[in-house]
Order: structure tokens, then sequence, then C-alpha cells
């Protein structure tokens, strides 16, 4: 299964060891598709560059992207076509990073793992 890891489970994977994630979301998370948006990697460097994760490694902070991909996620871009159908969204979730997350995963029918779940009402497959 093809799915999008959300900042709080990238924060909960690599801060935490997955502590508190389902069996299924380690295991999507060590061995599936797991693409990441380039909105997610924006919000996790800006919470960790305003010193609001700490419990991520230093070298995370200095290449997040790069770190990502060194363990084999995907990167994703954000398009004006998903920022369009992230404005085109049913207001069921008002953080606007979130949308462009739940639009980047209709676009690629892909689920998404993540604590948030607001996301199973637009239709995304959640997993935790």
């Amino acid at each position: 299964m093809s799915v999008f890891a959300d900042a709080c489970a990238l924060i909960v994977f690599f801060g935490q060891g997955g502590v508190g994630m389902s069996a299924r979301g380690l295991a999507l998370m060590r061995e599936g598709e797991v693409m990441v948006s380039a909105i997610t990697v924006w919000e996790v460097t800006r919470k960790q560059r305003m010193g609001r994760l700490p419990i991520l490694p230093q070298a995370w902070a200095e290449d997040f992207s790069g770190s990502l991909m060194a363990e084999g996620f995907r990167l994703m871009p954000l398009t004006a076509e998903v920022a369009e159908a992230a404005n085109a969204l049913p207001p069921h979730h008002a953080d606007p990073m979130d949308r462009m997350l739940i639009a980047a995963a209709l676009a690629e029918g892909a689920g998404v793992v993540t604590l948030d779940r607001v996301f199973a009402r637009y239709g995304v497959e959640v997993v935790w």
C-alpha cells in the first residue's frame, strides 16, 4: 500500500521509534511505499527550526529531505493541481497543510499515516 506520512507520523516514527503506532502503521513506515509531501517537509523543518521538535536528530534539521530520501522515502512535490484541489475540498479540516496532504493523497490514491482521523472524512484511508 502506498501512503503519505503526515508530520506527526514522521515525528513519532523517527523521534520516538514509533512508540504508540499500530503494528500496521509501523510496518507501512518501515516497508511500504512511503511518500512525503513537500508541505510536510516544510511543516517539520519549520517546527524544528522554531525549537518545537527537539526530539528529532540534529542532522535532520540540517538536511531533512536528504535524510528522508536516505531512509527510502519518496519526496513528492506540491503541484498547482494539488493546491487547487485542496481549496476545493469540503471544509471538514481547517489546517491548510493537512488539506494539501489530503488532496495529494486523493490524487495519488494513497492512504495517510496520521493520528488525525478527520482525513477519513475525505475518503482517505487513515492508518496509525
